[in-house]
C-alpha cells in the first residue's frame, strides 16, 4: 500500500503507522489528508463568516495546517479516518471561534459572529458560541448522533457518506437527520 494513499483504509492504516511511531507515515499522512482538511477549513471558515472569505485575514490553508501540526506533535490514537477528521474539525472548529472572537472583539466591540447552519435550518441564524453549547449537550446525549451533525454540517459529508462512515444504514441516518434537524433548531431557537 502507498503511503499517499488518500483512500478510507490508506489513511486508516498511515494513522496506526503514524501511533506505532513511524516517522516517514507522518510525511504520508500529513499529503494524503491535507487538502481535505483544506477543504473543510474554507467551508468552515465561510459558514463562521456569513457564508464567505472576504475581509479575513487568516487563510482556511492556515487553519488546516495549524491543525494538522498539532494533531502530529500529540500524536494520538484514531480508530479510523473518520475519527481523524471528526476530531480535525474540532480543532479547526476551535481556531476559528477564536480568531473569530478576537477579529469581532477589535472590530465591533465584542458581538458575535452570526452563522447559518445551513444543515440544520436554513433560516436559523445563531451564535457560534451558542451552536457549540448544544453540540456538546447532543454529544452527552448520543454520541453517534453528535458524530452526524459533525458529518452533515461541519465536513459537508452526503447522507449516504455518512451512513458509510458512522456504519450505518442510509435509513437510519435519513430518520436521524430528520430528528436532529427539528432537534438543534429547537435548541438554538431556545438560545
Amino acid at each position: 500500500m502507498q503511503t499517499s494513499d488518500s483512500s478510507a483504509q490508506g489513511i486508516t492504516w498511515l494513522l496506526s503507522r503514524v501511533e506505532a511511531g513511524d516517522a516517514g507515515a507522518r510525511e504520508g499522512l500529513a499529503r494524503a489528508v491535507i487538502a481535505r482538511l483544506q477543504q473543510i477549513a474554507t467551508h468552515e471558515l465561510a459558514a463562521l463568516n456569513a457564508g464567505g472569505l472576504h475581509g479575513l485575514t487568516h487563510e482556511p490553508a492556515m487553519f488546516a495546517n495549524d491543525a494538522l501540526l498539532k494533531m502530529l506533535a500529540q500524536p494520538q490514537s484514531f480508530e479510523n479516518r473518520r475519527h481523524f477528521f471528526a476530531y480535525a474539525t474540532q480543532v479547526m472548529v476551535r481556531a476559528m471561534i477564536d480568531y473569530q472572537r478576537a477579529r469581532h472583539a477589535q472590530k465591533r466591540g465584542g458581538d458575535l459572529q452570526r452563522v447559518s447552519l445551513g444543515g440544520v435550518d436554513q433560516s436559523l441564524s445563531v451564535d457560534v458560541e451558542d451552536a457549540s453549547e448544544v453540540l456538546a449537550e447532543l454529544e452527552q446525549l448520543d454520541p453517534r448522533k453528535a458524530d452526524l451533525v459533525r458529518l452533515r454540517v461541519f465536513l459537508g459529508f452526503s447522507a449516504e457518506e455518512s451512513a458509510e462512515a458512522l456504519q450505518v444504514s442510509l435509513s437510519t441516518v435519513e430518520r436521524d437527520w430528520r430528528f436532529l434537524r427539528h432537534w438543534m433548531a429547537a435548541r438554538l431557537a431556545a438560545r
